[in-house]
Parts: structure tokens; sequence; C-alpha cells
């Protein structure tokens, strides 16, 4: 399947809306549209997928809106991936958050260019993967994370960012009654809760606007956050995790939820998001969970700058 198209599953059809027509440009862009050709499509994905439109309604029962695309990155996405690895850390300002009876959390806080006096900004809490782990406040600043540094992110996605650092691991797995691979919290979770309450007191927070994002463990530690928290995110956004048992689902079904995992991903099954997506709907959600076939253990490159789902996310409101 070309990567320009996508597959949605009847289940979706009903939460789905019909893509607008695009106008032909002019003879003088097509050199131009060319170049841009892997953006426009990996934009086309993610609007298709999320259902950004006007007038977007779901049916009331529960339903998983399942996407499906190729893996298939392009050079110059990958090239993009090569530069976030190298690019400014200097709007991630360190900090550390006392512990009692333990070592100082390290992390990371970006903050809003040009905060308006009494205005309330989303925060975006970063759970970073096994990869992350460690005490020097550098090892959770991959590409992923540094793209939220951006002056074209911090301008037109205006917030707070939380970047975490822990010692050991927040989310630790094992098998269910099924022989499926799940996860719960570590150790260090709840001290990085805590952190989330923090800076939500201290700083300009919107309250309901909290989001928890996260790339394998990190997306695990995400979901195991929102279980045992979850009144607490106004959306999570989970890329190649290993989610929870299934029955704990339930009490977050009414959690704006995007699940992006590919089908050979052979550290954390496809199969987890599956059957965790599944059980949101089954409890009435409405789970976005986008297919990359035959990716790996990876974040899509084009996830990295992609507009549209952070858009959708931070249209995510609590009540």
């Amino acid at each position: 399947m070309p990567p320009s198209r996508i597959q949605v599953s009847r289940l979706a059809q009903a939460c789905r809306p019909v893509a607008p027509a695009v106008t032909p440009a002019a003879p003088g862009r097509q050199a131009a549209i060319r170049t841009g050709i892997a953006a426009v499509t990996a934009r086309a994905m993610l609007v298709a997928a999320l259902g950004l439109s006007a007038g977007h309604a779901c049916a009331a029962q529960g339903g998983v809106q399942a996407s499906s695309v190729t893996y298939a990155p392009t050079a110059a996405q990958l090239q993009t991936v090569e530069m976030l690895k190298q690019a400014s850390i200097d709007a991630f300002a360190p900090a550390e958050f006392a512990r009692a009876g333990k070592t100082p959390l390290p992390y990371r806080l970006v903050s809003p260019i040009a905060p308006e006096s009494g205005k309330k900004y989303p925060l975006v809490v970063i759970f970073h993967s096994s990869g992350g782990v460690g005490s020097d406040n550098l090892l959770p600043l991959n590409a992923f994370t540094r793209a939220f540094g951006s002056a074209e992110s911090r301008r037109d996605f205006p917030a707070y960012v939380l970047v975490p650092q822990t010692p050991g691991r927040t989310a630790n797995y094992e098998k269910d009654g099924h022989g499926v691979r799940i996860s719960k919290a570590g150790a260090d979770l709840p001290d990085v809760m805590r952190l989330v309450e923090d800076i939500a007191r201290h700083h300009p927070v919107d309250a309901r606007r909290i989001y928890a994002v996260g790339f394998s463990m990190g997306a695990s530690a995400a979901l195991d956050a929102a279980v045992a928290s979850p009144g607490r995110f106004a959306a999570i956004v989970a890329m190649s995790g290993v989610p929870p048992e299934r029955s704990l689902a339930r009490p977050l079904a009414g959690v704006p939820t995007l699940l992006i995992h590919g089908t050979a991903d052979q550290e954390n099954p496809y199969e987890g998001s599956q059957i965790w997506a599944k059980a949101l709907a089954a409890a009435g959600g409405h789970p976005v969970f986008i297919t990359y076939q035959g990716m790996d253990h990876r974040i899509a490159p084009e996830l990295l700058t992609a507009r549209p789902w952070r858009e959708w996310m931070f249209q995510q409101k609590q009540p």
C-alpha cells in the first residue's frame, strides 16, 4: 500500500469526517510541492485518522477509531530526525525536584515564549523511554523531545513541557493471565506524578489541559500514571508502549487516547495496544489507534514534527 493511502476501519466510519477537496497548485509551485510531499502525506494521514474537522461527532457507543498506514520513511524525514538529535536544548531549563529520603529528581521544563499575565497554559508531560533512565538530565532529550523546544513548536503550541528523568524504570513488564505482556507502575512513577502536581501549583498551568505523552517505556508509564490518577490527564498519546492489564481500562474510557504502534515491533508487541484500544472501546471510549504496517520499535519520523496529532491533543480539555 503506498504511504499516501490509509485504511480506516468500519468501526471508525461513524467518527470519521470526509476529507475536504484539495485545490490543485499552480504549475510554478509544483516543484515545491514535490519537495514537501512527505510532509503533506503525513498530515493528510493524521488529519484523517484523528478526525480533525469542524462538526465532527462520534456515536454514543464506544468504538476504536482505527487507521493504518504503511511505514515508508523518506530520506528527508530521516534527515529531519538526525537534525533534531542535534537541536538546541536552550529552551529546556534544568531543575531538580526534592524527594524525601531519596536523591532529587532531575527534570527539564520548557515555558511559553512570552506568557501573558493572568493566562493559564497547558502542561505536556513527556515520559521518557528506558533509554532516558539516569540522573544526568540529558538522556531524555532525544529527537522527539527536542522537537517540543523548537521555536515553531513554542510559537504554535504555547505550553509548559515537563521532561522528568528517573533513576529507575517507571514501568515494569510481566505477562497477564492470557500470556499478553502488560505494564505496571515502576517505583519512581509516583514521584513523577508528585512533580507534575508541583509544577501545576507553581506555574500558571491550566489544570484541565494536562497531557501525558510517551514512547516505549514512556508510553507504558503514561498509561500506568493515568490508571493511578484517572482524573489527572486531559489526553494521552502513547507510542509503541506496553499498556496495563485490560481490566483497568474502564476508568480511562472517557480520556481521549491516541495509540500509535508498528506491526513489526519485536520489543513491545503490537497486540498490547490492540487489546488496550478494544478494552477502552468496550468500556464506552473512542480511542484513536494508528497502525504503522511494517514499522519496528520506533517513532515514525513524520510524527516528530507533524502538527495534526499535536492539534488533536491540545484540543482536548477536561470539563
